[in-house]
């Protein structure tokens, strides 16, 4: 759940123009060589952003990576992503990134967002092998993105780490997962399912994710409590509606579908989509939804959220929950209940409060420390 970029500003920067060096794609899967930065760039980068503690050493080249998975039907379906990979280094830990709300189809990591650009110079920038997912309905996939799907969301992490993989060169090490917001709710999704399947995951951090959907965020969101919420619930509406069959207009009412319809569907800026649905959430909603949902009984949309929390599963690897006690679009009883529940499934969890900070913000105050992390645990 996110709507402004933590590199805003940095995007301008100049680009090395460093020659493409050669990458062999295997059959499936299509690689595009984006752009190179030197170490300096990439250190420049991040001091604009105002991330301190991280110190990018390497040459770092980008790929846009179109890769085959599936939809949930089992429709064969392409989605893209980003590699990025340091010079004149074999690395040996992968840390994939998974991204916060966009409302643009573009604005994704295969097109160099900042959210790209940043995992691909602080990571591939410090030796390491760098992935981060488009997700379905975003990038190359031109479907309806499915905000929040946690099986969409995990399929589009795990098939872009099976397609790197058989890159040559690219290891094969259990995957460092890392998100922001939205991401973070990817990041324990994907986690639940390698583990479920029994392939290991070196460790997984959420920051400021949406893990107790039903218990905790559709709540708090529809209290209108964050200038956002309104978009984040229209577009789990039209997500969740798209994803499970249902019209909209079962939830909303007939003239927010409508509207949320046009602004999703059409490209609008996430300040002209907040712009364009009510201030007060609870006005977008039909009133039996809301009937249904303040006294806790039956709806297709509340069953599905239930569905999709990333809460309730006992995680093998360890996780770390970073928060930022001021934050209102994310609150941070997500952190510290996800984290609860876990520790007594017996999982190895810490809810980690990184200051009196907003939602953007907690991002780049959790960034030094999750990788500190990683090289304790000898990433």
């Amino acid at each position: 759940m996110r709507r402004r970029s933590f590199l805003t500003g940095a995007a301008a920067l100049p680009l090395a123009a460093c020659a493409a060096p050669q990458l062999a794609a295997p059959p499936g899967i299509h690689l595009t060589h984006l752009k190179t930065w030197s170490a300096l760039e990439s250190q420049a980068l991040l001091k604009l952003a105002g991330i301190a503690g991280v110190k990018p050493t390497h040459t770092v080249d980008a790929w846009r990576v179109l890769y085959p998975s599936h939809d949930g039907a089992g429709r064969p379906i392409v989605l893209s992503g980003l590699l990025a990979l340091p010079r004149k280094t074999t690395p040996t830990t992968v840390v994939s990134w998974q991204h916060g709300t966009t409302t643009s189809r573009d604005a994704v990591p295969s097109n160099l967002s900042v959210d790209g650009m940043a995992a691909a110079v602080i990571f591939a920038g410090t030796g390491r092998a760098a992935l981060a997912p488009d997700y379905l309905g975003l990038g190359a996939s031109r479907r309806t993105h499915t905000y929040l799907v946690a099986d969409d969301a995990s399929r589009a992490v795990i098939d872009l780490l099976a397609a790197a993989r058989r890159v040559q060169g690219f290891p094969s090490t259990p995957p460092f997962l890392m998100g922001f917001s939205q991401g973070g709710h990817a990041s324990l999704a994907a986690q639940a399912a390698l583990e479920a399947a029994g392939q290991p995951v070196r460790a997984a951090v959420a920051v400021a994710g949406p893990h107790n959907l039903r218990t905790i965020s559709l709540g708090e969101a529809l209290k209108g409590g964050a200038a956002s919420h309104s978009l984040y619930l229209a577009y789990m509406v039209r997500g969740y509606a798209a994803r499970y069959g249902h019209p909209m207009a079962s939830v909303l009412t007939e003239a927010a579908a409508a509207r949320a319809a046009d602004l999703f569907d059409r490209p609008h800026k996430p300040d002209e989509i907040i712009a364009g649905l009510p201030k007060a959430p609870r006005e977008m909603f039909r009133p039996d939804f809301l009937a249904a949902f303040d006294a806790g009984g039956a709806h297709w949309l509340l069953d599905a959220t239930k569905a999709n929390e990333t809460a309730h599963f006992t995680p093998r690897a360890p996780v770390r929950l970073y928060y930022g006690s001021a934050d209102r679009d994310v609150v941070p009883r997500e952190a510290i209940t996800t984290a609860t529940e876990m520790r007594r499934r017996g999982g190895d969890v810490r809810a980690i409060d990184v200051g009196a900070v907003g939602h953007d913000p907690s991002l780049l105050a959790a960034v030094p420390d999750a990788l500190s992390w990683l090289v304790e645990l000898g990433g």
